[in-house]
């Protein structure tokens, strides 16, 4: 059965479909995470929330719990410039 969940590692890595990697380290990939929510000047209430995720769960995810793939995919396309906040609205 295929693991649900995906860690911010396995988000950092380059896949051949897109040109620009991902800005995400392989050393400290959830801090890398907050500084980019940090970054746009967002609460993790407003950032989490346009990936149908709580404000708790995403710290967790900041801290180093593993994402759940669908909302690692979406959080993957949204840093590489694929999806935009309209796209996310719900």
């Amino acid at each position: 059965m295929p693991n649900d969940y995906i860690s911010e590692s396995m988000l950092s890595r380059p896949s051949a479909s897109h040109a620009a990697p991902m800005p995400m380290s392989m050393r400290a990939p959830h801090a890398d995470l907050r500084q980019f929510r940090i970054s746009k000047r967002e609460s993790q209430e407003k950032f989490w929330g346009r990936f149908g995720v709580t404000q708790s769960s995403g710290s967790r995810f900041e801290t180093g719990l593993a994402i759940p793939a669908p909302v690692a995919i979406l959080l993957k396309l949204y840093v590489n410039g694929k999806l935009n906040d309209g796209d996310l609205q719900g």
